[in-house]
């Protein structure tokens, strides 16, 4: 994993712990559904992300990406540097 994408995962697990009361054991690969993530946090995650990195992301995108890892995966497609 290179630096920008370390950095960019870090800035999202921040987000998702923040948005959802993860553990602080969360990692990259932990399934938004094993963190009981509902429709509503995934549309406030997608709204933040949106703002913070200046890109649309749409809920359904995150419920595909499925975790942090599949998530800076989609942010790093549409563009976006750490």
């Amino acid at each position: 994993m290179n630096t920008q994408t370390q950095t960019l995962t870090d800035q999202l697990l921040s987000i998702i712990t923040a948005k959802c009361a993860a553990p602080d054991d969360t990692t990259a690969e932990t399934p938004f559904e094993v963190l009981d993530i509902d429709s509503l946090v995934l549309v406030e995650v997608a709204v933040a992300l949106s703002r913070r990195y200046d890109v649309t992301v749409t809920d359904d995108e995150l419920r595909e990406a499925g975790n942090v890892a599949g998530t800076v995966a989609l942010l790093e497609a549409k563009g976006v540097r750490a």
